[in-house]
């Protein structure tokens, strides 16, 4: 890849290998967003619709579908994502996106909230037409091979309840279960 001017952000570090859905580039980063006031929008079950995959129904209905993006970025991007530092959330993985024949990136982070996954661009931009199509070029890349996902073990700690919050994905099977004690069963 050229270098890129990214835009809304600042790239630390490239990790991983880029993928090419949609007419968009995808390369997984170390990123920092530019602005305040951060928040999640662009949810994977709203990528999914009201029919999503089989390996993601429960999944989604019961907001642990993390378990299933944490499976599938190894896979699509040939990195393993460490568990997130923020309290109460399995993922927080920076990815640059970049549209075809453009040098401009854009940063983003995909990340989780209790287990329910969605995307968060810097509040200064890019537009919501751009952030929408991105988005939906990401969400589209990972849902080209749904039941292709990866083993996978994490628990996350969520010191308002006290509970620790075990993600997993075994032979295909998604899991999600809640303990007081990080290694219990």
């Amino acid at each position: 890849m050229n270098k890129i001017n990214v835009q809304f952000g600042t790239l630390q570090n490239v990790f991983g290998r880029p993928a090419t859905p949609g007419g968009f580039i995808f390369v997984p980063a170390a990123v920092e967003l530019d602005g305040n006031g951060l928040s999640t929008d662009f949810d994977l079950r709203d990528a999914v619709g009201e029919r999503p995959p089989a390996v993601l129904t429960r999944a989604i209905e019961r907001q642990y579908d993390a378990a299933w993006v944490r499976a599938r970025l190894p896979l699509v991007f040939g990195f393993t994502p460490e568990i997130s530092q923020d309290e109460k959330a399995l993922l927080d993985v920076g990815f640059i996106s970049v549209a075809a024949a453009s040098s401009v990136g854009i940063p983003f982070i995909c990340t989780d909230h209790y287990g329910r996954t969605g995307l968060i661009f810097s509040p200064d931009g890019p537009d919501q037409e751009t952030k929408m199509k991105i988005a939906g070029a990401f969400w589209s890349l990972l849902l080209q091979n749904p039941n292709d996902v990866a083993d996978f073990e994490a628990a996350v700690y969520h010191p308002g309840a006290g509970i620790w919050m075990h993600f997993g994905c075994e032979a295909g099977e998604l899991s999600y279960r809640e303990s007081e004690d990080e290694g219990a069963g």
